[in-house]
């Protein structure tokens, strides 16, 4: 195969034209593009949004502090005169979210849930007396 500037001219027919090398760059940043976005939906973050009411033995906690988020954001509120609460939190799709509510002297089961196909929740939350232990005796 003889070359001449562009061409290529094989032995036993017609010339070939090349791709000039900066035709080739911009087709690997147009296929580069197009995978970045096509895979930019996997990475986007989601929106779940959480609300419920924070109770011991059946009365409203006013003013409990209440946390939702992954590990990448937590958003954080205070319970109203109800004990009424909502949150929303950006999150990504396979993050695993947390409710937690702070109220001193005060515990309740662990709440997680997957943040995939999270969509917005009611949930209400029973606050259990945490027991101090006992000082011992002299």
């Amino acid at each position: 195969m003889i070359s001449k500037k562009g061409m290529q001219f094989p032995i036993n027919g017609k010339p070939k034209r090349r791709r000039p090398k900066s035709m080739n760059r911009v087709l690997l940043i147009l296929v580069l593009l197009a995978m970045v976005l096509s895979g930019a939906s996997c990475f986007r973050s989601n929106t779940t949004k959480v609300r419920g009411k924070v109770t011991f033995e059946g009365k409203p906690v006013a003013g409990a502090e209440v946390r939702f988020g992954g590990k990448t954001e937590e958003s954080t509120t205070r319970t109203d005169y109800d004990g009424r609460y909502e949150l929303k939190a950006a999150h990504g799709p396979a993050e695993m979210l947390e409710l937690k509510v702070l109220w001193p002297g005060y515990t309740h089961d662990e709440i997680k849930f997957p943040g995939h196909k999270s969509e917005d929740r009611p949930i209400d939350i029973e606050l259990r007396k945490v027991h101090a232990p006992i000082a011992p005796t002299r």
